[in-house]
């Protein structure tokens, strides 16, 4: 998302006189593909202007920078960090439009200070005492009321015929997102848990029950994951800044590939190699003690549990596929809401496997073999997806922010 945010001037000393040089900062991050485009129009728009000095501030390098960077966010209450962010005397703009819409806005404020004279408020930030408290503006969406003093407007939002508003920015993430859940879905290490507990409740005489407690399996698992892939992307969030997290991850995802490619040539039944026999005995007889309960909140919550440890466990199944796609969608930089909902699609996609699994073996009263045929042929496609983004993670992370 992008956002337009004002703050207010401290005082008359603290104003860039009309005629003395207009500072323009650009935190930027490598692999950016609309900081490199945000840099290109700042320069062919002032880099001839003697008037106009452009500061440059890559983030993730130096400390200073990426605490100045942070000050600036904070100062200007942004609920989420986010890259190309240009900030001219008093405001500060995050994201940046290809149509001509940022070029205008960058225009409209060098010309503003030109005029009236504005507030280097950065230099305040990174030196002043006590400028980091002064005159905190508010962030607010683009064309908002709250936008502040005729601040112009960054518009990523266009309307398409039949389907209404669509963000060109994350035209291609949904696509990704279903793509990377599809892969992790077809897990062996999880499907055979799962496949068990349909055998412990095909043998339940009530219908109900066995509906029930394998709702509550499928619940517990979903809630769980939707934690894991939270919690990575908050991690992401938080330095993700940081070039070397980008690398890491892109060795895990090149890993991976290798990983779930030898998974498909060595394992042609697809079995799950994490858990042993005994830790499976004993999983079983956990499963057993549970659903043989008499009281039924007792089974849901020992269900429940099983399946939050379980999967937890499992969790190496994934290959880190989980943490590709936090790396991703952090590259796209959505709003919080958005990169929630996001990972909300990306479980519901793991998941659909799982329900459809169940939901057949509960109407048929049967479990069906196909699971490991499913899950042999997601290591192949998973492995020459990882594979890719592996690369792409390494060489044009560009590529990976879309829109």
């Amino acid at each position: 998302m992008l956002f337009v945010s004002a703050v207010p001037a401290t005082s008359a000393q603290d104003r860039i006189e009309a005629g003395a040089p207009i500072a323009i900062y650009l935190f930027w991050q490598e692999g950016c593909p609309y900081c490199a485009g945000a840099r290109a129009a700042l320069e062919a728009a002032f880099g001839d202007d003697p008037q106009v000095l452009l500061v440059p501030r890559e983030i993730g390098r130096e400390r200073q920078t990426d605490q100045l960077f942070a000050d600036a966010l904070s100062h200007f209450r942004f609920d989420q960090a986010g890259v190309p962010l240009v900030v001219i005397g008093e405001r500060a703009l995050m994201g940046f439009y290809e149509g001509g819409e940022s070029v205008a806005a960058y225009r409209e404020l060098v010309e503003r200070c030109r005029a009236q004279g504005c507030v280097d408020t950065l230099a305040l930030l990174a030196g002043a005492p006590g400028a980091g408290t002064q005159g905190a503006g508010s962030a607010s969406a683009p064309g908002d009321d709250g936008a502040g003093a005729g601040a112009p407007a960054i518009r990523r939002v266009i309307d398409v015929p039949f389907f209404g508003p669509v963000d060109i920015a994350t035209l291609s993430l949904p696509a990704v997102t279903v793509l990377l859940a599809a892969v992790d879905g077809f897990n062996p290490c999880a499907m055979w848990v799962l496949v068990f507990l349909i055998g412990l409740l095909l043998g339940l005489e009530q219908r109900s029950r066995r509906w029930l407690l394998g709702g509550v399996f499928l619940a517990a698992t979903g809630i769980m994951y939707f934690a894991v892939i939270a919690a990575w992307f908050n991690v992401v969030a938080i330095i993700g800044a940081a070039g070397w997290l980008r690398i890491a991850v892109g060795v895990l995802a090149l890993w991976a590939g290798f990983w779930f490619l030898r998974e498909y040539w060595t394992k042609p039944d697809a079995v799950c190699r994490v858990t042993d026999a005994r830790r499976r005995a004993r999983v079983m007889d956990a499963f057993r003690a549970a659903v043989g309960r008499n009281r039924l909140i007792l089974a849901c919550i020992g269900i429940a549990a099983l399946a939050a440890a379980v999967n937890l466990i499992e969790l190496v199944c994934s290959a880190g596929v989980p943490a590709v796609f936090a790396q991703i969608l952090s590259l796209n930089s959505p709003s919080p809401a958005a990169s929630y909902g996001y990972i909300a699609l990306y479980v519901l996609v793991f998941m659909l496997d799982d329900i459809a699994i169940f939901a057949t073996a509960m109407i048929a009263l049967e479990v069906s073999g196909l699971a490991g045929r499913y899950a042999r042929y997601s290591h192949l496609i998973g492995g020459i997806v990882l594979l890719a983004i592996g690369a792409l993670l390494l060489l044009r992370p560009d590529l990976l922010a879309f829109g």
